[in-house]
């Protein structure tokens, strides 16, 4: 008995230690990709075992962009930044334009879990027990966790990071109020940001259709985004050497972060959730119970990514434009 109560006592004791601290969330799993940028690896998320067909939805998604060509495009805009006017023109619309999708990835998940009667395990024979629409909403509001605080316990945004970033290059190159005098009607985004959160059909009436096309089009913005805040790193490090300096030792007093933190931390906090939202997918289209198959609510993933993709062409195609050219183009 008591050696018993021994051994007993050392598995709590054990237990104990391996307990993160309270109200830090554990480290999630991250994708392999990450071990390539020096990343801590953790066990692979479900879907990346070879028995899960998300491995395939994942190649299918990567043939859409590799066919769209969305990183050479990219890196084409970035290569006509030719100087710091162009350079405050690219981040003060690319802060704005990534600041709603917080508030688009919130919406979607909670149209998901509201919609009980959609997803639902048919293995399940209670039927208060069956619905999953909620687990899906948990991985699909991963990415939501991460825009409303940082990992070291601020609640600072991600979007106020970024307004951070821009006022910080701003400063660096010049007087924040000349800047607004002389360029801030150009930097209109309404119909951007317009764009942005019908993707994700807000306010809309959540039908399969809407669902799936949104979880597509929220994949697609987590996938490009990675591969965007990776090239913009390298290219901001190579190019503006001495901004990275000034930015990377400005320390943001109410968070503890520096200036640049926003563009370090989505070079690998993008696929972490991409990977929770390939998860919340997978589980989207095994636990779907409506009128569609499995086939037509895939084909819907694939319809909203692919919109994302063009739709994110558009917007780096205007991206270094100023009001008056843009005027002149709709004209």
């Amino acid at each position: 008995v008591l050696a018993a109560t021994l051994l007993r006592a050392q598995l709590c004791s054990l237990a104990f230690t391996t307990v993160p601290p309270t109200g830090r969330r554990p480290e999630p799993c991250r994708s392999v990709s990450l071990q390539a940028r020096g990343g801590q690896i953790a066990s692979k998320p479900s879907h990346e075992l070879d028995t899960n067909p998300g491995a395939d939805l994942r190649r299918e998604l990567d043939k859409i962009l590799v066919n769209a060509g969305s990183k050479h495009f990219l890196m084409d805009v970035l290569n006509k930044i030719d100087g710091p006017q162009n350079l405050i023109r690219f981040w003060h619309k690319y802060t704005t334009f990534n600041g709603d999708f917080a508030g688009g990835s919130a919406s979607l998940a909670g149209a998901f879990h509201v919609r009980r009667d959609l997803f639902r395990d048919s293995k399940e024979p209670i039927s208060a027990c069956a619905d999953r629409s909620a687990e899906i909403a948990s991985h699909i509001f991963f990415a939501t966790e991460d825009e409303y605080a940082t990992r070291e316990g601020s609640r600072l945004t991600h979007r106020r990071l970024g307004q951070i970033l821009l006022s910080e290059t701003v400063k660096f190159y010049g007087s924040p109020i000349v800047h607004e005098a002389r360029w801030g009607e150009e930097y209109e985004m309404n119909n951007i940001l317009m764009k942005v959160i019908d993707g994700y059909r807000v306010n809309q009436a959540h039908t399969a259709e809407d669902l799936f096309f949104a979880l597509g089009w929220h994949l697609g913005s987590e996938l490009l985004a990675d591969e965007e805040f990776n090239l913009m790193d390298d290219f901001m490090k190579s190019n503006f050497p001495d901004l990275v300096a000034h930015l990377s030792s400005t320390v943001v007093p109410e968070a503890g972060v520096v200036a640049y933190h926003w563009i370090k931390v989505h070079t690998y906090v993008e696929e972490e959730h991409f990977s929770h939202g390939l998860d919340a997918t997978m589980r989207a289209i095994d636990s779907y119970s409506g009128p569609h198959s499995k086939v037509q609510v895939h084909e819907m993933v694939l319809d909203g990514f692919r919109a994302f993709a063009d739709f994110q062409q558009e917007f780096f195609g205007s991206i270094l434009s100023t009001h008056t050219e843009l005027v002149e183009r709709r004209a």
